[in-house]
């Protein structure tokens, strides 16, 4: 089965219908290379932009999610490529340091006073940034969840993961915590944020196959000897135009504009 609702982080986010039209087809059709499409519960969310996926992401994107489902491991919340990254560790104590308290400090997370929110960030270790979620219970506080950031050569991804087990909350919440997807939106800010100022750079655009152009054949427009009809001579065509180009005479003077007198009759 599948079920397409949009997306459970955030109901500001939308789904676009004729991204889950193909999807829906696709897994109709059982076009994708995937292990097996028996109780597969698809969430899709969909970014702007104007390049579309091609057959091989489908597939790939179906993979990761089927594969993350049978480990176990924490939901994927955002993944980015780069071409590289100079420095995994100053990459991750950026986002620790600079990227992330600013944006726990702004209105929309300290804004958040019922529930759990994020507190604090913190380098783990290298290229790992966890920042912690924290909720106040019986007048303490008790870390209920987290979202761990990995940056590696090549990219940089968010997963949920589980808060203090020895308080209740070792398993990996499946509703998303308060101010994740806020987090979400920004990280997308935070990976171009870091290809400008030098911490990354931009990944290679994938080579597309060209379309190969057919020439058109070339008609012959000569016709056969002994079929060619004789042109005949046209008449040289003068610039000068009138009757004085083509030989006509002027006709003779006539008087113009003087009166006539009338002879007198003789008596």
């Amino acid at each position: 089965t599948i079920s397409m609702t949009g997306n459970a982080a955030s109901n500001s986010m939308r789904s676009s219908r004729f991204s889950i039209g193909e999807a829906a087809v696709r897994m109709a059709t059982k076009s994708l290379d995937i292990d097996s499409y028996d109780g597969t519960d698809v969430c899709l969310t969909s970014l702007r932009g104007l390049d579309l996926p091609t057959e091989e992401e489908w597939s790939e994107e179906f993979r990761r999610v089927q594969e993350m489902l049978s480990s176990g491991r924490g939901a994927q919340l955002f993944s980015a490529s780069f071409g590289s990254v100079p420095s995994v560790e100053r990459f991750s104590d950026w986002i620790a340091t600079k990227w992330a308290p600013a944006v726990m400090k702004t209105y929309d997370i300290a804004g958040i006073r019922v529930g759990e929110r994020p507190v604090y960030a913190l380098v783990t270790s290298p290229g790992k940034v966890e920042i912690v979620w924290q909720d106040i219970v019986d007048f303490q506080s008790v870390q209920v969840g987290k979202m761990i950031i990995e940056v590696t050569d090549s990219g940089l991804t968010a997963t949920r993961g589980p808060g203090d087990a020895s308080a209740g909350y070792g398993s990996i919440s499946i509703a998303p915590l308060q101010g994740e997807e806020i987090l979400v939106r920004r990280l997308a800010d935070a990976a171009t944020q870091a290809t400008e100022k030098g911490l990354a750079t931009k990944p290679k655009p994938k080579s597309r196959q060209k379309k190969e152009l057919v020439e058109a054949p070339v008609v012959s427009t000569v016709v056969a000897a002994g079929s060619v009809a004789e042109s005949t001579p046209q008449p040289e065509i003068s610039n000068e135009t009138g009757p004085r180009s083509s030989g006509a005479r002027r006709s003779s003077e006539k008087d113009r504009g003087s009166k006539r007198r009338r002879k007198k009759s003789s008596e």
